[in-house]
């Protein structure tokens, strides 16, 4: 109906332009004189190029969005997308406003161009500050008119685009959780791996793979890189569980998603296994089991950057319903932005003799230090967020 709507208000103007010339014309005539032929000829070729303008089909153009998507986006990162429009005729268009839509239609770029006779047009901007999460570009639209605004042509290209952008990790000390594993466990970096993981089958070679993970029989055999398969053994394994609860506010969530991406980082990079548990909206439970490869940590950075604080529950009570997942043995790690003394009971009673606690706060060194001194020689440990970051 709109389309219908949109071509008859064009053909409505061509016909009072096509009126217009006609009463040029017919003044011309009946009045006579080089003023009055003046006027007509002088009108005659901006009404031309306005017919013709209302006959120029710029639904036919071929319009497309750029963006590197090969790049890894962190927040707080810049994007540079380019707008690329190809035109078959050349129609001399004086003046072209181009509108992206971005950002699930809540953002947009506005940009001017003058393309004359060009028949590829071309746009760039940049996107800076990117903000974490997946984002959708949606639909190009073009604006033009003739030289006098009468006739407006508007159409509206759906180019969709997809740019994923992950959060900022930051390097983590990780020697904080030393006390839960043994005096230098953590130290001993790739030892420790030797320890908890053991080759039993083969691969392919997938970047990101260590020198000491090639089997060297194996790549002689099939002139080709192949890696060992590693599995990891249940002596002590780390579970992460985020917060989403939905009343935490967007800053302290961001902290959250920030920490908990770069602790599986670093534990990753370490050769700890970890896995990672967060709890969202309709009790939505995402578990990634720890493995030992780069697809398994592309999909944990992919959760995090997706992730939103859409838990209708806190945390402690998602925990509690789902216990059953958590090991006997091994480091419970839980990121939150909250701490009472229900909170501080509770933690008491998750921990055990083989399983320790770890919480993550997102509030004030001396804040987390209060609580910490309630636990002295248990298997408990309370550290601010920035305690633990290395500056």
């Amino acid at each position: 109906m709109k389309v219908l709507y949109n071509l008859l208000k064009i053909w409505g103007k061509v016909l009072l332009l096509l009126a217009g010339v006609g009463v040029l014309y017919a003044y011309a005539m009946f009045q006579g004189g080089f003023v009055s032929w003046f006027l007509f000829y002088s009108f005659l070729p901006f009404i031309i190029f306005s017919i013709l303008f209302a006959l120029y089909p710029i639904q036919l153009w071929k319009v497309e969005r750029i963006i590197d998507t090969h790049k890894l986006y962190e927040a707080g990162d810049t994007a540079k997308v380019q707008i690329q429009i190809t035109r078959k005729f050349p129609f001399p268009l004086y003046f072209l406003m181009i509108t992206d839509s971005f950002w699930a239609g809540q953002g947009q770029k506005k940009v001017v161009r003058f393309p004359f006779m060009k028949r590829k047009i071309f746009v760039t901007y940049n996107l800076e500050e990117l903000p974490r999460g997946e984002h959708f570009f949606e639909n190009i639209t073009v604006l033009s008119t003739d030289f006098f605004g009468f006739i407006k042509k508007e159409y509206s290209f759906k180019v969709e685009n997809k740019l994923v952008v992950y959060p900022k990790r930051q390097r983590l000390n990780l020697f904080f959780l030393e006390k839960h594993v043994g005096e230098g466990a953590l130290a001993r970096g790739l030892d420790y791996k030797k320890e908890t993981m053991v080759p039993t089958s083969i691969r392919e070679y997938q970047r990101g793979d260590r020198l000491s993970w090639i089997n060297w029989k194996a790549t002689a055999r099939k002139n080709t890189l192949i890696s060992k398969e590693f599995e990891i053994m249940e002596d002590h394994q780390y579970v992460v569980w985020i917060d989403r609860y939905e009343l935490i506010s967007q800053e302290s969530f961001e902290n959250i998603v920030l920490y908990g991406a770069s602790l599986i980082d670093e534990l990753y990079k370490a050769g700890h296994p970890v896995t990672l548990i967060s709890t969202g909206e309709g009790e939505k439970r995402s578990i990634f089991s720890a493995k030992k490869s780069v697809e398994w940590m592309n999909q944990v950075l992919y959760h995090f950057a997706i992730v939103k604080n859409d838990s209708p529950h806190m945390l402690h009570q998602v925990v509690e319903k789902d216990k059953a997942v958590l090991p006997e043995r091994g480091t419970i790690i839980l990121i939150t932005d909250h701490m009472n003394p229900h909170f501080l009971e509770w933690i008491k009673r998750l921990a055990s003799s083989q399983r320790k606690v770890v919480v993550l706060l997102s509030m004030t060194d001396e804040g987390a230090q209060n609580y910490s001194n309630q636990l002295i020689n248990q298997n408990i440990i309370i550290k601010a967020m920035d305690e633990v970051k290395i500056v």
